[in-house]
C-alpha cells in the first residue's frame, strides 16, 4: 500500500466495513488511520489489484505492542483532532465515545509506555476488505496469505483477529487457511464477534 492508495482504501472501508465505530468518525478520521499503517515500523499494508483498480486491501501489524506505541507515540493527535471534529458535531456519538472507549483508550495509551516483557510475539489482522464482485475470486485469501508470509519473516509467534459473529464468509476463510476459532466475546458497545488465531 501507499500513500496514494488511501482514498480508494477508505471508500471501501466505508462501503463494506459499514458498521464500525471509525466510520462513524468520518473520512477524515479513517484517513489518518490508514496513514499510521504507511509510518508504524510493525505495520503491514497490502493491496491487491486488478488492472489499476484497487479489488481489496489488508492492514494489520506483526507487533501490536510496537504499533500501539507507535499510534500512541507519534499519531494520537493527529487521530484526535481527525476525529474531535466528528464527535463535535454530533453529540450522539461524543456519548457513545464516552460511554464505551474513552477509558479503554486512556488505558492503552498508558500502557504503551509499559507494555515490555517475555510475551509471546503477537500480531493482529485489523482490517480487511474485499469487492463484492471479487469476492469468489481468492483475493482474500493472497491477502491473508501474504500477510502470514510477512508475519513469519518477522518472527511473530501467533497471529489474531476478531470476525464479525455473522460473517460465515469470513469464517470458512480464516478456517480453510488454518486459523483455529475461539468462543465469541462482545466489544463495549455489545456487539459479538468470533476471535481466531494462527500459530506460526
Amino acid at each position: 500500500m501507499e500513500l496514494r492508495d488511501v482514498p480508494d482504501i477508505v471508500r471501501l472501508h466505508r462501503a463494506d466495513l459499514s458498521q464500525g465505530f471509525f466510520v462513524e468518525l468520518g473520512e477524515r478520521f479513517l484517513t489518518r488511520y490508514y496513514r499510521t499503517f504507511l509510518t508504524s515500523p510493525a505495520a503491514v499494508a497490502l493491496i491487491a489489484e486488478l488492472g489499476d483498480e484497487l479489488a481489496g486491501f489488508l492492514v494489520g501489524c506483526t507487533d501490536v505492542r510496537v504499533h500501539r506505541r507507535h499510534v500512541v507515540k507519534l499519531e494520537r493527535w493527529r487521530l484526535a483532532r481527525a476525529g474531535a471534529a466528528s464527535l463535535l458535531l454530533r453529540p450522539d456519538l461524543t456519548a457513545r465515545f464516552v460511554r464505551t472507549r474513552a477509558q479503554r483508550y486512556a488505558r492503552g495509551i498508558r500502557a504503551a509506555d509499559t507494555t515490555e516483557g517475555t510475551a509471546r510475539r503477537t500480531g493482529v489482522l485489523n482490517h480487511i476488505a474485499v469487492h463484492r464482485a471479487l469476492r469468489r475470486c481468492r483475493v482474500g485469501s493472497a491477502l491473508v496469505s501474504g500477510f502470514v508470509d510477512i508475519a513469519k519473516v518477522h518472527g511473530v509467534e501467533q497471529l489474531v483477529l476478531q470476525a464479525e459473529q455473522g460473517n460465515e464468509a469470513a469464517h470458512r476463510l480464516y478456517a480453510d487457511l488454518g486459523w483455529k476459532r475461539g468462543a465469541p466475546v462482545r466489544d463495549t458497545e455489545g456487539k459479538a464477534w468470533t476471535p481466531f488465531a494462527l500459530d506460526l
